[in-house]
């Protein structure tokens, strides 16, 4: 892997809203744009990032919601996502450009190759069926009081993410900490807007992903009931230019769980499609 480089920290006012962005430089290059998870921040992509960040400029955005960009009531639909995308992209100026998500990314990620083929080079989505389903009320119930809950170290942390983190490897649990904590009075309190999950209120894509003409690379992460191994094929069958590929032994944090196999896969995809 190269060197690190530090990321810069950005703030942009975008539809009403001020969004929060790290940049890992490299002006000129071709813009890589990264969208994290339902419940993730723009610092989740650091070591994918330091992967990518000789070849591309890269850029991860913290979605509404998200890390340190601002919060939205209710506003959570796919809509909204993809006109904050839009909104984003033109703000700093990026013509065309490669989009990879994950989870909520993901879904946006499509659901914006579809709208905006123009603007997208290619693009990769990890381990979001076309059609999420999204349970408000089950939701809910990880928030009493609509509140995140504090927790006393990042290892209370850690357990009480359950499934999400049972592949994930120790070094990558302190990234995510680092990415989506915050320190509060009794301990650490996730940034996330609770109601980004409660209220998430992804579309149906399966027609509108049918008219992406951009290549598009659908991940499925094996040990993740997100997308079933037939699903993901129907996926790829629908759409003329797209990929799939299905990686058994990682949970739904691909780019974490099996780092260099996911990154060998997004390397080689980018590379016959991306420039």
């Amino acid at each position: 892997m190269t060197a690190a480089v530090e990321p810069t920290s950005h703030t942009v006012k975008v539809r009403e809203l001020t969004l929060h962005y790290l940049d890992w430089g490299n002006d000129g290059a071709v813009p890589l744009v990264l969208l994290h998870g339902l419940d993730g921040a723009a610092g989740d992509w650091r070591r994918v990032a330091e992967h990518f960040q000789s070849q591309y400029h890269v850029i991860a955005l913290d979605q509404r919601g998200h890390g340190d960009s601002d919060h939205a009531g209710r506003a959570y639909s796919t809509d909204d996502f993809v006109a904050d995308l839009g909104a984003f992209v033109d703000a700093l100026g990026l013509e065309r450009f490669i989009l990879l998500g994950h989870s909520l990314g993901g879904h946006n990620t499509i659901a914006y190759t579809a709208r905006h083929p123009e603007r997208v080079i290619c693009a990769a989505a990890n381990d979001i069926p076309l059609r999420p389903e999204h349970d408000p009320d089950e939701s809910m119930k990880r928030f009493p009081g609509g509140q995140q809950p504090v927790y006393g170290s990042h290892e209370e942390w850690f357990e009480d993410r359950g499934e999400a983190s049972e592949f994930t490897p120790e070094h990558a649990h302190a990234l995510l900490a680092e990415s989506r904590l915050k320190q509060v009075d009794g301990g650490y309190q996730p940034k996330a807007d609770p109601n980004a999950q409660i209220y998430w209120q992804p579309a149906d894509l399966r027609d509108e992903a049918r008219m992406i003409t951009r290549p598009i690379f659908f991940i499925r992460a094996g040990r993740s009931d997100s997308v079933g191994a037939a699903t993901i094929q129907e996926m790829a069958m629908a759409i003329g230019p797209a990929r799939s590929i299905g990686l058994e032994r990682s949970g739904t944090n691909t780019f974490l769980d099996i780092e260099e196999e996911f990154l060998a896969n997004v390397s080689q995809f980018f590379g016959a499609h991306g420039g």
